[in-house]
């Protein structure tokens, strides 16, 4: 008599066996700490260059890789708390490139460049 599992399989020593691709906003899982996943190899192809600086501890890797991400997501914090009162001329126009996703929507002016609403909902979350 056979049985079937329903359950889920996922366990905490899955989170230990790998780690997240080195590049950042991918959330890939790799072996290897600071390497890259075949999805970003095949994307990036020859753009992508080896830094044979990092070749030792993982644990060191991990660590620049974290306090690399952690600056970009402390700026994106700054940026989704500034709440401040919109420009008098902050209203959206069509067909503008948003600066966050490069694709053309109805954007506000920000000081940065045109942002989309869906890129600030993203950033805000």
């Amino acid at each position: 008599m056979s049985t079937t599992r329903t359950e889920s399989t996922d366990s905490l020593w899955q989170g230990e066996l790998f780690t997240a691709c080195a590049l950042p906003g991918c959330l890939a899982p790799v072996a290897i700490p600071g390497d890259v996943c075949t999805t970003c190899r095949t994307a990036f192809g020859g753009m992508l260059r080896t830094n044979d600086r990092h070749v030792g501890d993982p644990a060191q890797i991990v660590a620049e890789l974290d306090a690399r991400d952690a600056g970009v997501l402390a700026q994106y914090r700054a940026r989704a708390a500034n709440t401040a009162a919109p420009e008098q001329d902050s209203t959206p126009k069509r067909g503008q490139v948003c600066w966050l996703c490069e694709e053309r929507r109805t954007c506000t002016p920000e000081k940065a460049g045109w942002e989309c609403a869906r890129c600030r909902d993203t950033v805000l979350a």
